[in-house]
C-alpha cells in the first residue's frame, strides 16, 4: 500500500535526481567548452601546426582536401 509518505518522498527524490542531471550535463557541456577554447588558445598547438604546414587542423588524416568534395563539379570535355 502507498502511503502519502511514500509520494512525498518519491518526489522528492525525483526533483533530486532531475536536478543532479542537469546539473551533470551542465558541468560536462562547460568542460567541454572550456577546454576546446584552452586548446585553441595553446601556443605549443599553434607553433605545432605552423611548423608543420597544416594550417587546417580539422584534416584528422593528414591527406590534405583530397577527400573533400569539390564545390563546383567539374565538366567533362567533349571530344
Amino acid at each position: 500500500m502507498i502511503t502519502p509518505d511514500m509520494k512525498v518522498m518519491f518526489f522528492i527524490g525525483f526533483i533530486i535526481f532531475i536536478v543532479y542531471m542537469f546539473m551533470l550535463v551542465k558541468a560536462i557541456t562547460w568542460g567541454n567548452k572550456s577546454q576546446d577554447q584552452e586548446s585553441l588558445n595553446d601556443p605549443e598547438l599553434r607553433n605545432y601546426y605552423a611548423r608543420h604546414n597544416e594550417a587546417d587542423f580539422i584534416d584528422y588524416d593528414g591527406m590534405g582536401n583530397y577527400g573533400r568534395v569539390p564545390e563546383k563539379s567539374i565538366d567533362k570535355k567533349e571530344k
